[in-house]
């Protein structure tokens, strides 16, 4: 079993990943600027270790880092960007210096689709730690591997929530017994992947036995679904009220994961859409 570091560990994804790291049996250690009554703040820009590089709360040595902890929005990285760069680039910055001080045998970067052409400072943001990674594999010599993830779902997905997708704002709606908003004429596409599959790409990167060297891998179903079948497959289960809106300015057309280099290391998400989708339909009318 390993040691093994999930920062982010109160997020959506990461704190599945958690879950399961521990269900196997893995030590596992959180950092979260997230607080409750039970946990201290931590934020990973200030509380790895200090400038004399003396480690403050952590005693504990990782094996195995987990790098999801951001400020996921393109919206408020829009209205905040240096502040964001503060958050995404410093604060993944401060993780891979940690995991030089260390020993880590590998950093498990949390990437985005956004940082293939960035068009926002989240996506720009993304990026540069992506490169930075790919330094620390080379210079430093610790194993880097960035996962870049397209539209991420779940039946238990919160509404409004960092990766909030379209199907978790059409179920919260039906929930509330209210019009469903679709903008545009729904060509555009996503390719949609269930989070468990995220955290089964995750633990597939730190079993692997080769260095990454600071690889990027798409993660994703290789799928694309446009918004009229999702559509179409919300109004054969429900009966809706629609609210059609002009599309938005800036929106991605269309979104679909190169699934081929992980497919090449022995990956594949198991999780259609259709499956996931009724998981989520069921998880409805409970």
């Amino acid at each position: 079993m390993a040691n093994c570091l999930v920062t982010g560990h109160k997020g959506y994804i990461g704190a599945k990943l958690y879950a399961k790291l521990e269900q196997l049996g893995h030590n596992v250690y959180g950092i979260d600027i997230v607080s409750n009554e039970m946990s201290e703040k931590l934020d990973i820009r200030w509380h790895l270790f200090d400038h004399e590089k003396n480690f403050n709360h952590l005693k504990f040595q990782p094996e195995y880092i987990f790098h999801l902890a951001a400020k996921p929005s393109v919206q408020w990285s829009v209205e905040n960007p240096s502040d964001s760069l503060n958050h995404n680039v410093l604060g993944s910055s401060r993780v891979l210096e940690y995991a030089k001080l260390v020993g880590a045998k590998r950093v498990i970067f949390a990437s985005s689709a956004a940082a293939y052409i960035p068009t926002s400072p989240y996506g720009a943001h993304k990026r540069m730690t992506e490169l930075e990674c790919k330094i620390y594999a080379s210079l430093y010599d610790v194993d880097t591997v960035s996962l870049r993830y397209y539209n991420v779902y779940s039946e238990d997905q919160e509404y409004g929530g960092a990766y909030s997708t379209v199907i978790a704002a059409w179920l919260e709606k039906i929930r509330n017994h209210a019009p469903l908003r679709l903008d545009g004429d729904g060509t555009q596409t996503r390719d949609f992947i269930h989070v468990d599959d995220i955290v089964s790409a995750n633990l597939h990167c730190m079993n692997y036995e080769k260095k990454f060297n600071g690889k990027i891998y798409d993660v994703g179903t290789g799928h694309s679904h446009s918004l009229a079948e999702l559509k179409e497959y919300f109004d054969n289960v429900f009966d809706i009220i629609w609210d059609i809106c002009p599309g938005r300015q800036g929106d991605i057309k269309n979104s679909r994961a190169d699934t081929s280099k992980l497919d090449g290391i022995g990956w594949k998400a198991k999780i259609d859409l259709k499956t996931g989708l009724r998981r989520c339909i069921a998880n409805v009318a409970r």
